[in-house]
């Protein structure tokens, strides 16, 4: 038996290097929170996210059920963001939201009183002078939702669908089309999003090495058709989170833009499986450079997908039960 075998027997000794191992990984997570923080960089890296989360407030103000003039200062931060905004900003979806939700924020606040009255000539000036081209067709704000009767929509078969997923590591072959992926990632797009940022996005790996790369260094790879499977991973922009509470909210996010993309695929009769990123922080950085993703995204997930078999045998996957999951307050104490 060698050294190393050895050592690793003597127990109390492996449990130390565990936890040196798991304070090695916590710190790093601590470096790169605090190096990427929405506001821990340059404001041409950070500034898209900025103006998400000012619209997010902006659209929630309005969205009140006894709407009142409110958000001068969020509308005079907002205006000079975008006056002040970089080239590359002044060309995205962010820039457009800015644009937008300013000009609700005025329809709003002219229908009610002019104690914004400043503001509100800062935005129109802005508006008229900057803006000549902006298309009305893009419009943040609020919206009106009818037709919300329930009883509509009990003869939709969300149960039957959802209870036909499983993870599917063997695929047949067929090429899941760009125009299939690219539905099925619209969708996942309309998942709960941490104040409307969007800071998640999907990096599909087609090049054969990189993605043996891939298939090699994530977990639970076995049984996935390497050959017929296309591979990727869910990562989220770290410049996105504001604060040290948010540590966490960027793998929130993904799962909950992994899960819909998941049922998405599935709709159009692509299976998938999610793959368990369970790396340490050097193979996640070795495949963050080797991949070409940005170095300010994290990985969250693996994922591996294709057209179904017409028949596969998969793990029977049994669920717990309802009361196992399911805890109630009854009364003021916590069930058991």
């Amino acid at each position: 038996m060698s050294l190393k075998s050895n050592l690793k027997s003597v127990d109390p000794l492996r449990r130390f290097v565990k936890r040196i191992k798991i304070h090695r990984e916590y710190m790093y997570d601590a470096w790169f929170m605090s190096s990427h923080l929405l506001d821990g960089g340059r404001a041409s890296s950070h500034e898209q996210y900025r103006i998400m989360l000012r619209v997010h407030s902006l659209e929630k103000g309005m969205a009140h059920r006894s709407p009142r003039s409110f958000g001068a200062a969020k509308a005079t931060a907002l205006t000079q963001m975008l006056m002040n905004s970089s080239d590359e900003t002044r060309g995205s979806t962010a820039y457009n939201m800015g644009v937008s939700v300013l000009a609700s924020w005025r329809d709003f606040h002219q229908e009610r009183d002019d104690r914004n009255q400043s503001t509100l000539d800062l935005v129109e000036l802005f508006l008229s002078d900057e803006c000549e081209g902006y298309s009305t067709n893009f419009r943040a704000g609020v919206k009106a939702i009818f037709d919300r009767d329930p009883d509509s929509w009990k003869d939709l078969p969300f149960a039957d669908f959802v209870a036909t997923r499983h993870s599917t590591r063997r695929y047949s072959g067929q090429s899941v089309s760009e125009h299939d992926l690219g539905e099925a990632v619209e969708l996942a797009m309309l998942s709960p999003s941490a104040c409307n940022r969007q800071m998640v996005r999907l990096h599909v790996i087609d090049d054969p090495a990189r993605k043996r790369l891939l298939y090699d260094t994530l977990h639970g790879t076995g049984g996935v058709d390497f050959d017929s499977c296309r591979l990727g991973v869910v990562t989220y922009d770290s410049r996105s989170l504001e604060f040290y509470g948010e540590r966490n909210q960027g793998y929130l996010n993904a799962g909950l833009f992994a899960m819909t993309l998941v049922y998405a695929l599935h709709w159009k009769g692509i299976g998938a499986c999610l793959l368990q990123f369970g790396n340490t922080v050097t193979e996640e950085r070795g495949l963050i450079k080797q991949l070409g993703i940005p170095e300010v995204e994290r990985i969250a997930v693996g994922i591996s997908f294709g057209h179904l078999e017409s028949s596969d045998v998969v793990p029977a996957s049994v669920r717990r039960t309802v009361s196992e999951v399911l805890r109630r307050d009854a009364l003021g104490v916590i069930t058991s």
